[in-house]
């Protein structure tokens, strides 16, 4: 019996190593990067849809994973007996049976993959009745930029990091005198707003000093 609980934890000890194992087996990464781009579309209003542009990256990598299954093993079947020499009761064993156990088999080898987007462009598409008029708001190069409905009309909004209205890849507003550029594509009109030290967007502000981002054609 004192066999088998040495038996015991030896295998206790040898399972707590081999998950160490691998928990820093599984964090070596064999990257293969791949890039495509990917396109979201929204109707935006009964005229005019959107289509999100964007560049992204899939990195496919090697991980280490622990393999876990059933394995059948024998135990004892214990009973209690009766020593006549010193009167006394004592365990032992009367047979053995088998069981299964849920137990680490060894480690595999899988294919993951981190895949990270980012929006490079927005395509408005506007319904005229005879023909569909595309623009372009690509900002790749510019900053960050955002699109919302108001009312018949899309809106994008865009910021760049030396504006104070984007950090990190993110857009953070066009508040407390951050410099913004606005687009405003409606059914009949494009206007284009900007706002530097002022509270609200127009035409012209020449407290705007950022280069100027340019919308373009993109076919019909």
């Amino acid at each position: 019996m004192k066999v088998n609980k040495v038996v015991v934890v030896i295998l206790f000890v040898v399972s707590i190593v081999a998950l160490a194992a691998i928990s820093q087996i599984s964090e070596l990464k064999t990257e293969f990067p791949e890039s495509e781009t990917r396109s979201k579309f929204t109707q935006a209003t009964d005229k005019i849809s959107v289509d999100e542009i964007q560049d992204c990256t899939i990195t496919y990598y090697n991980a280490t994973r622990g393999v876990y299954g059933y394995v059948t093993r024998v135990r004892d079947i214990n009973d209690t007996c009766f020593d006549s020499i010193n009167q006394v009761n004592y365990t032992c064993a009367k047979g053995s049976e088998q069981y299964q156990s849920y137990e680490f088999l060894g480690t595999e080898v899988v294919l993951k993959n981190d895949t990270d987007c980012r929006t490079k462009s927005f395509v408005i598409s506007i319904d005229k009745g005879v023909v569909i008029d595309k623009k372009e708001v690509d900002f790749s190069s510019w900053g960050i930029c955002i699109n919302s409905t108001e009312n018949n009309c899309v809106a994008i909004t865009c910021g760049t990091l030396r504006g104070g209205s984007a950090r990190n890849g993110i857009f953070n507003g066009c508040d407390g005198g951050k410099s913004c550029q606005k687009f405003l594509f409606c059914p009949d009109s494009i206007k284009v707003h900007f706002k530097a030290s002022r509270s609200d967007f127009v035409e012209e502000d020449p407290t705007f000093r950022l280069n100027k981002l340019e919308y373009k054609e993109v076919g019909r």
